[in-house]
């Protein structure tokens, strides 16, 4: 029986998700000596609690229902967040995947993990949430839907699986990523476990089953198709697109998150089948978001507005609050930290990132006065494929107000979040000492510079497949 919009709106329970999720059970197709086997345990010195943490990349917090977005995109996402906790204001370190999935996994800033480019892997000195949890007695697997998190870059160290599932364009059906999980699952796993699951599904080409673009789209007859080579040819100036373009854009965008959530809840649908779900931390979160025109751009990667780096991160499970939100200013850094304090597991002492219990665990309502910062984008100086250039645009936030740098122009731009959230009017002449002060954190900041070991050139078709999805 499929969710009806009204069903979507008010927010299910997690049993009624469970009971009435779009997608057939995943049970249907398995043995029942499957069905009966269960994950054995492992013993561990650790608690036996399991970790799921999934990233669904290019999702903007600001389409995600429990952020407050109107449209039905999220009930399997909401009601999490409403059964568990939810940050408010969570800034990605980077806009796109591969730097941006290093500081999730590895609790550091993309200066400190040394992925900001596709030449370079992860160095060998930087330990990975993976071989914490692998040595700590977890069982450890990993599926992930892009290159740019697959073993080239180092993301399967500390796994005892690791699948990466190949992108594939104008993708309108579900991924693999869910069967591949569900099938180790059943078949491999032994508690307690970590896994990670990275989808694809909503980064463009914006596609999805009819059923959900009949739910979202609105009538339209303009050109804008949500193909990632249309949108290049934008970028190029090769294609004209207007708001009304954009509106399209975000319909077949909501339609693929709504899809998305349905795979969340069959997930979940099948964890609770095995009785593994009241004993798993469910961390949910995003690399980046995207762009529609919000500052005339369109995809990600070039900018670091909050468009691009304002996503979600909602926990629920063993040792985390119900319904709870915290308004404290986080970042992708400290999912790791906070991860290991829950399990009771030591942090490594170099971490950019906070443990974030403390905000619940002990009525603290402040965390230590710090600084945030995004890195490593990826412009293309010229229109010329060859001419891409790393790691221009930069940002330091501290909480209220958020500076933007343009190494290249020198340029220097500040935004009053609080007043003016979408980042439209430029305040930096109204605060010259602020903006001092804030420069001088990023200038030392930049400082650190560690680059991650070379990896041979791609190959052909791995530059083909990421010209199509507008990385190259």
């Amino acid at each position: 029986m499929a969710v009806d919009d009204k069903q979507a709106s008010r927010g299910l329970s997690r049993r009624e998700i469970l009971k009435y999720g779009t997608y057939t059970s995943l049970l249907a197709a398995l043995s029942p000596s499957l069905w009966l086997s269960g994950c054995g345990r492992k013993k561990t010195s650790v608690k036996q609690t399991n970790v799921i943490l999934i990233s669904i990349d290019t999702l903007r917090a600001d389409h995600v229902g429990c952020y407050g977005y109107q449209r039905p995109t999220s009930p399997t996402l909401d009601n999490l967040a409403s059964e568990g906790l939810l940050f408010e204001d969570v800034t990605s370190t980077s806009p796109w995947t591969l730097p941006a999935h290093g500081s999730l996994l590895t609790g550091l800033y993309p200066n400190r993990h040394g992925l900001k480019s596709y030449n370079n892997r992860l160095p060998n000195d930087v330990v990975t949430l993976s071989e914490i949890l692998s040595k700590h007695g977890f069982s450890t697997a990993a599926v992930v839907n892009s290159l740019y998190v697959s073993q080239r870059y180092g993301f399967n160290r500390g796994f005892d699986y690791f699948t990466y599932v190949k992108e594939i364009i104008n993708l309108r059906v579900p991924s693999r990523v869910g069967d591949e999980a569900l099938n180790w699952l059943a078949k491999y796993c032994s508690e307690p476990f970590f896994l990670f699951l990275h989808y694809f599904d909503i980064h463009s080409d914006y596609t999805s089953l009819p059923r959900y673009e009949k739910q979202f789209i609105r009538p339209y007859h303009g050109v804008a198709d949500g193909t990632t080579a249309q949108l290049i040819y934008f970028r190029r100036g090769q294609v004209h697109l207007d708001q009304t373009d954009a509106v399209h854009l975000v319909d077949l965008y909501d339609a693929s998150i709504r899809q998305m959530d349905d795979g969340i809840a069959r997930l979940l649908r099948f964890l609770e089948t095995r009785k593994l779900l009241d004993n798993s931390l469910i961390v949910i979160t995003s690399d980046h978001g995207e762009e529609f025109l919000d500052h005339g751009g369109v995809l990600h990667s070039r900018t670091q507005y909050q468009e691009l780096l304002h996503v979600p991160i909602i926990m629920w499970g063993p040792g985390v609050p119900s319904s709870k939100r915290l308004k404290n200013v986080v970042s992708l850094v400290d999912v790791m930290p906070t991860v290991l304090s829950l399990l009771d597991i030591p942090k490594p002492s170099s971490l950019d990132g906070f443990d974030l219990s403390p905000l619940w665990q002990q009525s603290a309502s402040q965390l230590p006065p710090r600084y945030l910062f995004a890195e490593a984008s990826k412009d293309r100086i010229i229109p010329d494929e060859r001419n891409i250039k790393h790691d221009i645009k930069r940002a330091v936030r501290h909480p209220r107000y958020k500076l933007h740098y343009d190494r290249l122009t020198k340029k220097i731009q500040m935004y009053d979040l609080r007043n003016d959230p979408s980042e439209k009017i430029d305040v930096a002449s109204q605060h010259a000492s602020l903006v001092d002060s804030m420069f001088s954190q990023l200038e030392s900041f930049m400082t650190i510079s560690k680059i991650g070991p070379s990896i041979p050139p791609l190959s052909p078709e791995e530059v083909q497949m990421l010209k199509s999805l507008g990385y190259l």
